[in-house]
């Protein structure tokens, strides 16, 4: 059997992620409203697999995704081995008029 060890961050990227996903699939603006996302950032959030968050929590590292990301799409899409290092190269940036 497999242990995988997973940081604080990524612990908390995980469960954001997982639990926003689910919260899309039922109620789609409540959740965007709750966790501050644009129609954009929930679209892609709610058509990945659970094993596309594992994947993109594991290759983004220690970088917080969350609150929501100017770029969070753009990072999401990234090839998984290119999402860490752009997280860190591009820091995160509020979304405009959202504070």
């Amino acid at each position: 059997m497999s242990h995988v060890t997973l940081t604080d961050a990524e612990w908390i990227n995980l469960n954001v992620l997982v639990v926003i996903r689910a919260g899309l699939q039922h109620d789609m603006a409540s959740t965007c409203c709750r966790y501050g996302l644009d129609i954009e950032q929930a679209n892609y959030l709610r058509s990945l697999s659970l094993d596309d968050l594992w994947s993109l929590v594991i290759h983004v590292g220690d970088t917080t995704l969350f609150p929501p990301r100017a770029d969070l799409v753009t990072l999401l899409s990234a090839p998984r081995p290119l999402a860490g290092p752009m997280a860190l190269v591009h820091p995160p940036k509020p979304i405009e008029g959202r504070r």
